[in-house]
């Protein structure tokens, strides 16, 4: 058995691997062939292969997600993959190897608070989280996941005075950087980089229906959006994520009439269901799209180790 690193000539056989860990696993986290172009995989530097007689065994992969503050950790998001996941010295050496990759891939990232290395776990998946527990993870936070029926009636909620509905889709970098400000002021603890808003607003699925529906001022600032993009999966059903508003337009219904305003516009598509992601500490953005109709449907724990 030999650990290397990630080799084209595997390509499928990762995916084969991946694709029957998600039938065991329908709540997993997905990872398909667009995904190998994730510049968060650092050129695919980020995969390892567990090889036996010349045959991928198991793999590892790990994004990368860089924080810009000195309050806040770098996130590395691990997922390791095994053909036979009762193989524990095989987890091992995957883990072990994943190790050095991971602090050699954050050498150059800004001195932040610490990095928190990441693993999503759904319910099905106890080997998995023995695994990493035993490795001395330790539970840090839970993400829900939601949807919602788009059959339902969709409530309706004024926009506040002096801002108006933008249909955003940025193409260019300052248009990028313009919004990509803005959600990192909103999400100072997970901020997204531009490396990766580049390659997401690349994909086809993007450009066939993806758009960001935003509230701007009288100055033509975002102060407040909604993500929303079809599933790759399945094209009935589409993301409402990456759902924020700036501080001094909180309170004030603003959220409610975003998200509003995304479910009409889903509507008008066709679509049939909509979906999202929460963290469990959100309590109150949590609340608000209860009342917009999603219904909890699955949890994925989150371990966390820092290092």
């Amino acid at each position: 058995m030999i650990i290397q690193g990630y080799s084209k000539d595997f390509k499928q056989r990762i995916l084969d691997i991946q694709l029957d860990y998600e039938r065991g696993h329908p709540h997993a986290e997905r990872f398909t062939a667009d995904d190998f172009g994730n510049p968060l995989l650092n050129g695919r530097k980020n995969i390892l292969l567990a090889i036996d007689n010349g045959r991928v065994q198991g793999f590892s992969r790990f994004f990368s997600r860089q924080n810009f503050s000195r309050e806040f950790f770098h996130h590395i998001w691990l997922e390791i993959i095994l053909e036979n996941f009762a193989d524990p010295k095989l987890m091992s050496a995957l883990y072990e190897a994943s190790i050095p990759a991971i602090i050699d891939s954050t050498k150059g990232f800004f001195p932040a608070a610490g990095t928190r290395i990441c693993v999503k776990t759904s319910d099905t998946e106890k080997t998995k989280r023995d695994f990493f527990s035993s490795a001395g993870f330790t539970h840090w936070i839970d993400l829900d996941y939601m949807e919602r029926d788009m059959s339902e009636e969709i409530s309706y909620y004024r926009l506040p005075e002096g801002l108006r509905i933008a249909k955003l889709k940025p193409r260019r970098e300052p248009e990028i950087l313009q919004y990509l400000r803005v959600e990192q002021i909103c999400f100072p603890d997970s901020p997204l980089e531009y490396k990766y808003l580049n390659y997401f607003f690349s994909k086809a699925e993007w450009k066939r229906e993806g758009v960001i529906i935003a509230a701007t001022d009288a100055k033509e600032n975002i102060v407040g959006s909604v993500m929303v993009y079809p599933d790759i999966h399945n094209d009935d059903k589409c993301y409402t994520e990456e759902i924020f508003v700036v501080q001094e337009w909180r309170g004030r219904g603003l959220a409610r009439a975003l998200l509003a305003t995304s479910l009409t516009y889903l509507k008008s598509l066709g679509k049939t269901r909509a979906i999202l992601s929460v963290t469990s500490d959100r309590t109150s953005a949590k609340k608000i799209y209860e009342e917009a109709g999603f219904k909890f449907q699955f949890k994925r724990k989150v371990l966390a180790l820092e290092i």
